[in-house]
């Protein structure tokens, strides 16, 4: 999944992403080189691997120092390790991905699915120290683990609960008062839900005013964390669009309209530019 969303990101030309891995001080640690990996090589390690390989291959053992104080040593792609690095800032990144049944029926539960599984392994293999959390929101919200979401059936359930999403991408970033906030917010519906104060969701459709107005005080609330945010629109409709275009310029967010096949790519790649922002 990884590899294939890498390809879309080099493919439309975002250079920089490819370099994001090597912003840190190296951890003294090295490691197998990986597809996509922008850390630098561990000369010496791979070198090493290099000469042992030769060696493990060769038929006359003896005669392979000789070959290669005439030849040199001829590196494999196997015998690559790269340095480590830490971040020099930490994350507290928040993915929200919309479940309602609406995702099913138009083709897009699994990119949505696809697209955190390739987050989820991004984050934890190459940017350890970021911080992310799963949100999936329908009728209401919850967080999730990514075993949880990539088990997840879709459901004849109606309602978008952005409100309820947010509410809880709050906890998150409050557990991490020091990361910088990064929002990613997946979905093909205007908020259509919200809870209520006895803590029921309560779903009207078209969005009732009361939905929009909870919906976009607690997206203020999540601005003044001092979060980036990014909307990922789905499908044409244009009432989303209206609703994203506005809420994008009240508190300073980016509008991203990928076609299904791209979403991978788009959120990966908004992740990798919050990156490149915090740069030290």
């Amino acid at each position: 999944i990884f590899r294939d969303i890498a390809e879309q990101l080099s493919g439309r030309g975002d250079r920089q992403t490819r370099r994001s891995g090597a912003l840190g001080e190296p951890t003294g640690a090295s490691r197998e080189w990986e597809f996509g990996d922008t850390d630098p090589w561990d000369v010496t390690r791979t070198v090493s691997n290099a000469v042992l390989r030769t060696i493990s291959e060769s038929d006359e053992p003896s005669m392979v120092s000789r070959e290669m104080a005439r030849d040199g040593v001829r590196i494999d792609v196997r015998d690559v390790e790269v340095a480590e690095t830490e971040a020099r800032t930490q994350a507290a990144v928040v993915l929200l991905v919309d479940t309602s049944f609406s995702m099913e029926m138009e083709g897009r539960w699994t990119p949505m699915k696809r697209t955190a599984i390739a987050l989820n392994h991004l984050i934890s293999t190459r940017f350890r120290s970021d911080e992310l959390h799963l949100i999936a929101f329908g009728r209401y919200a919850r967080s999730i683990d990514i075993a949880e979401l990539t088990g997840l059936q879709p459901r004849m359930e109606q309602g978008t609960n952005l409100h309820h999403a947010l509410l809880l991408a709050q906890r998150h970033l409050r557990r991490f008062p020091n990361a910088q906030p990064v929002v990613l917010v997946v979905t093909d519906g205007e908020p259509t839900a919200h809870l209520d104060p006895s803590g029921e969701p309560f779903f009207f459709y078209p969005p009732h005013p009361q939905t929009i107005a909870l919906t976009v005080r607690e997206l203020d609330h999540v601005s003044r964390f001092g979060a980036q945010v990014t909307f990922f629109r789905l499908g044409e409709d244009p009432g989303l669009a209206h609703f994203m275009d506005q809420i994008a310029r009240r508190i300073g967010g980016r509008v991203v309209a990928p076609d299904v096949d791209g979403l991978g790519a788009a959120v990966v790649g908004d992740y990798l530019r919050s990156r490149r922002g915090r740069r030290g």
